[in-house]
C-alpha cells in the first residue's frame, strides 16, 4: 500500500513538475546533450509567426488561466478562433487567426480583467515562455485645453511624452462642454505614478498646467498613483483624505472615449469606498467637485416606482376628460328596459337624453330575447326516397289506372310485397 501510494504521488507530481528544477537534479546522457544547432541564416529564413502576442496581468494576485481566457475571449468577441494559454504565473501567449482580431486585441486596450490591466505586446514565438514579460499598459489619454496656437503634432507629442511612450496622435480636437481636448495613444510604465498634469511653458509666458485624463483606466492606487492595486492595499492602507493625491477626476467620461472602445464596470473598491465624490484636491466635494462634475458619468441605483394604486378611474373628472360623473349614470340600460321619464318645471314629462339609454324607438320591444329557432326539415330515409321514386314511375306509366284503382295504402302494401318477393 505504501508503494502504491508513493507511485500515485509521483505520477501526480510529474504533472506539475518544473523543467528547470528537473534539469538541476538530473544527469543527462549523450543523446540528450546532442543539440540541434541553427545558424543566423537558418533562423532568418524561417517564416515569421503572425499575429502572436504575450500577455501579463498587472497584479500580485494569482488567477486561473482558464478563467482569464474565458473572460478575455468574451470581451474580445473574435471573428475567428483565438487561442490563449497560460505559460507562467499570470503570463499568457495569445494567437489570433486574422488581422481584424489581432488589431482589436493589440490596439483597443487596455483590457481589464477584474479591473486589473492585461498588458499585451507582440511575441515572436522564439521561446516557449517570453524572455521579457510585457511591462507596458497601452491606453488612450486626453490632454485638455491646449491653446490653439500650440495645437501642432510636435507640441502635442512632447506634451504626451511626459505621460508615457507615444504611439499615435490624433490631431482633430474633440469639443466638450468644458473645453477641447486632443487624444493620444501612449504606453504607460506601471512602475511610475500616473501623470495628472503636463506643463507647457512658452517663453515669456506663465507656465500652463494642462490636465491629463485617462480613458478606460485600470485599477490604480489613490495614494501612490501606481496601477495594479488600490489604496486600501497600499502599505497599511490607513491614509487620511489629504494623503490621497489621485482620484476619479483623472478618469475621462465614458461618453468621450474613442469610438469603438468597449466599456468597463467600476471596480469593487470604487463602489464600496467613500472616495467616489472626492475632488481634485483630495477633499470630498458635492456636485461641483464630485463624480457628477464636468459631465462625468453618474451611477444611479434602481428605485421602485411609487405605489400609485390599481383602482380604475371612477369619473370623467378623475380621468382628466372633463364633465361630471352624472354623465355616466344609467349608461348600461338594457334595450328591454323602459327608461323613466323626468318631470320638468311645468310638470310635463321630458324624455331622457339619448345617451342615457339604448332605446331608439318609442315602443317597448316585446320579442323574446332568445326566440326558439324553427325545427329543422324532416329527414327522409333512403328507402322512403326509393318508394317515392317508384310510385312516381308507376303513376307516369298508367299502371295505377284501372277498374279498381288502388289507394295509397294499397299501393304501399303492393310495393312492400314486391320488395319481399325480390
Amino acid at each position: 500500500m505504501a508503494a502504491e501510494s508513493s507511485s500515485k504521488g509521483n505520477r501526480k507530481g510529474v504533472m506539475n513538475v518544473d523543467v528547470g528544477d528537473l534539469l538541476k537534479k538530473l544527469k543527462l546522457h549523450d543523446a540528450e546533450l546532442d543539440d540541434v544547432f541553427l545558424g543566423k541564416e537558418e533562423v532568418g529564413s524561417l517564416p515569421t509567426v503572425k499575429w502572436m502576442a504575450a500577455g501579463k496581468l498587472l497584479t500580485r494576485k494569482v488567477f486561473s488561466p482558464e478563467h482569464v481566457k474565458n473572460t478575455m475571449l468574451t470581451a474580445w468577441s473574435p471573428a475567428q478562433e483565438v487561442s490563449m494559454r497560460g505559460v507562467g504565473t499570470n503570463i499568457f501567449t495569445i494567437q489570433a487567426r486574422c488581422l481584424g482580431d489581432w488589431k482589436r486585441i493589440t490596439e483597443d486596450g487596455p483590457w481589464p480583467f477584474r479591473g486589473f490591466a492585461l498588458m499585451i505586446e507582440p511575441f515572436d514565438g522564439s521561446t516557449p515562455v517570453p524572455v521579457v514579460a510585457p511591462n507596458r499598459v497601452q491606453a488612450w489619454i486626453q490632454i485638455h485645453k491646449i491653446p490653439p496656437l500650440y495645437r501642432t503634432k510636435e507640441v502635442i507629442t512632447q506634451l504626451a511624452s511626459r505621460v508615457g511612450e507615444v504611439v499615435a496622435v490624433e490631431m482633430m480636437a474633440v469639443p466638450t462642454g468644458s473645453g477641447d481636448f486632443h487624444r493620444v495613444r501612449v504606453k504607460l510604465d506601471p512602475l511610475k505614478p500616473l501623470t495628472r498634469f503636463t506643463p507647457l511653458s512658452p517663453e515669456g509666458q506663465e507656465c500652463m498646467y494642462l490636465q491629463v485624463k485617462f480613458e478606460k483606466l485600470p485599477r490604480y492606487c489613490e495614494h501612490c498613483g501606481l496601477m495594479g492595486h488600490e489604496y486600501l492595499q497600499c502599505g497599511s492602507g490607513e491614509f487620511d483624505e489629504s494623503e490621497l493625491q489621485f482620484g476619479l477626476w483623472m478618469k475621462a467620461d465614458e461618453a468621450s472615449w474613442r469610438p469603438g472602445t468597449s466599456g468597463m464596470r467600476l471596480c469593487n473598491m470604487e463602489r464600496q469606498s467613500g472616495m467616489a465624490g472626492r475632488g481634485p484636491g483630495g477633499a470630498r466635494g458635492g456636485r461641483s467637485q464630485g463624480r457628477g462634475a464636468g459631465g462625468e458619468r453618474v451611477v444611479r441605483r434602481w428605485q421602485a416606482k411609487e405605489n400609485v394604486g390599481t383602482a380604475k378611474k371612477r369619473s370623467l373628472a378623475e380621468a382628466g376628460l372633463g364633465g361630471t360623473s352624472e354623465d355616466l349614470d344609467d349608461t348600461a340600460t338594457s334595450p328591454l328596459k323602459k327608461t323613466a321619464k323626468s318631470s320638468g318645471e311645468d310638470g310635463q314629462n321630458i324624455e331622457p337624453n339619448a345617451k342615457k339609454h339604448l332605446d331608439m324607438d318609442d315602443e317597448v320591444r316585446t320579442e323574446e330575447v332568445n326566440p326558439v329557432p324553427p325545427p329543422p326539415p324532416g329527414y327522409t330515409t333512403p328507402s322512403e326516397l326509393k318508394k317515392q321514386k317508384k310510385k312516381a314511375t308507376l303513376v307516369s306509366s298508367g299502371k295505377m289506372e284501372g277498374k279498381n284503382k288502388m289507394t295509397t295504402e294499397e299501393l304501399a302494401d303492393s310495393l312492400e310485397e314486391d320488395r319481399h318477393q325480390q
